[in-house]
């Protein structure tokens, strides 16, 4: 799908990492500094668990505690983001919606997006703290649709993981990989 195909859609929604930027963050180096937090400070054996169940099963400070180990190593990781071929669509859709929807917390998607001069072409953010639910669940599908003003049928949504094809299934959103998307 190229630039031309997505114009048939009011609403072009992209998750970020791995779709648009890569974060640079070492994502076993944090699950074993979260599981090691949990563990020392609460007594908590979380292992086996990914970030994201780590997340979702905790509550109070086991959840704040955790949410400030990955929140640090995401602005660490959006510092030295870089541009992936799907984010050179961006100045192309102008005159469309465009929306992203990410795990990451807010402060990293807006460095990440900063940094790699993104920003400007980006209409609505859900981040991991703008939902009560993260993907595969379609609420911050559906928050960033509404936040753009659109019907479910005008929007699309991009992105590189069998979770964003998951999340577009459930909220009612044609998918496309960034493996079928051509920037020109």
């Amino acid at each position: 799908m190229n630039a031309q195909a997505l114009r048939a859609y009011r609403a072009i929604i992209f998750d970020l990492d791995g779709t648009l930027v890569v974060l640079r963050i070492d994502w076993m180096a944090v699950k074993r500094e979260m599981l090691s937090m949990a563990q020392e400070r609460f007594g908590r054996d979380l292992s086996g668990m990914t970030v994201w169940q780590m997340l979702r099963s905790s509550k109070g400070p086991t959840k704040e505690a955790l949410e400030e180990v990955l929140q640090l190593r995401e602005v660490e990781g959006a510092r030295a983001a870089e541009k992936l071929p799907a984010a050179d669509l961006l100045p192309s859709l102008t005159d469309r919606g465009v929306g992203i929807v990410s795990l990451n917390s807010k402060e990293s998607c807006i460095i990440a997006l900063e940094r790699t001069g993104l920003a400007p072409h980006v209409n609505a953010l859900v981040a991991r703290e703008d939902s009560e639910r993260l993907k595969p669940d379609p609420e911050p599908l559906l928050k960033c649709i509404q936040l753009l003003g659109v019907r479910v049928s005008e929007a699309v949504f991009i992105g590189d993981r069998e979770r964003d094809r998951l999340t577009a299934e459930r909220a009612g959103v044609r998918f496309v990989h960034t493996r079928d998307i051509r920037p020109r």
